[in-house]
């Protein structure tokens, strides 16, 4: 797994089996090509996607990097990326090759307003594709990649009393969609994640509780840990869970990591400095394409 120290992407390595081996953060090396030093990019948030991290930067830059064979490619904005900005990184999923894209919503607390557009990379372009005004995401929440399509814990604002719901954006047809959430669901904390890479995992707080989706879109509560304390989760907390094993691992905004096996704490740790987010990390292989020029040349990827 991994998680974002101090501005660093860091791995992190917990034996499930034998939680009281060491955690030891392990920081990857992210070099900024505007410096003439070694000097690293400061990462401000990270979005994991097929083995691809899509990275903003302090400084309000965009990256895409793959630290497993250090290939990275740096998006230039369409006018300029502002802190609000949220970026999620997905793929063509019915095409017989994965054609990444990026989405950038521009959101607008007053009034509320989504401006959402995407980046192809085989254009090296961006294209506006149009304004949601009748949900919006809090900051502290954040999407998940699922079969190469993004999906958050959204809240409906086209009428009162809003409600939550997930909203899901399909970089195939490059249209959001809505899912409802398990019925009851009261529960001011939620979180998604996604379980063996290719199931919706929803996480519910207050006891804990976990639910995945079933191919046929109906939730299944598979976890449910009574044994546990309202002040060890907080909004904007990111987890992982193993189904098969019942674990449930999570990182709250104290940075202090947990595990917890078949209702049981077995795991509490601060991973020191500052985090805001653990991810499930597969390495990978895949590559950053390249925008295609007419009689199949590449056009060479900005260095910045």
């Amino acid at each position: 797994m991994i998680t974002l120290i101090d501005h660093r992407v860091c791995l992190v390595k917990i034996n499930l089996h034998d939680p009281s081996v060491k955690v030891a953060p392990h920081a990857l090396y992210l070099k900024d090509p505007l410096s003439d030093s070694s000097k690293e990019v400061d990462i401000r948030n990270v979005f994991h996607c097929d083995g691809l991290l899509l990275c903003t930067t302090k400084d309000k830059r965009l990256v895409v990097w793959n630290p497993c064979s250090g290939e990275t490619k740096w998006v230039k904005p369409r006018d300029s990326y502002k802190k609000t900005d949220y970026c999620a990184l997905g793929y063509d999923n019915k095409s017989s090759s994965k054609q990444y894209k990026i989405l950038r919503l521009d959101r607008q607390d007053r009034p509320n307003k989504n401006v959402y557009e995407i980046y192809d990379f085989n254009s090296n372009s961006w294209r506006v594709l149009g304004v949601a005004t009748d949900w919006f995401l809090a900051k502290y929440r954040r999407g998940i990649s699922v079969k190469g399509n993004t999906y958050w814990v959204a809240t409906q604002a086209a009428e009162k009393p809003y409600h939550d719901f997930i909203l899901s954006f399909d970089f195939s047809t490059e249209m959001f969609q809505n899912l409802s959430l398990p019925h009851p669901f009261p529960y001011g904390i939620s979180s998604l994640s996604v379980v063996r890479e290719e199931q919706l995992c929803l996480l519910g707080a207050k006891h804990l509780q976990v639910w995945v989706i079933t191919s046929t879109g109906s939730w299944n509560k598979f976890l449910a840990l009574y044994n546990t304390t309202s002040d060890t989760f907080s909004k904007g907390m990111s987890f992982l869970a193993d189904e098969q094993n019942q674990v449930v691992v999570f990182l709250n905004t104290k940075n202090i990591l947990h595990v917890m096996r078949q209702n049981k704490h077995s795991l509490e740790k601060h991973l020191g400095g500052k985090s805001s987010v653990l991810l499930n990390y597969v390495p990978s292989l895949a590559q950053i394409q390249e925008a295609t020029l007419p009689r199949g040349r590449k056009r060479k990827a900005p260095s910045t």
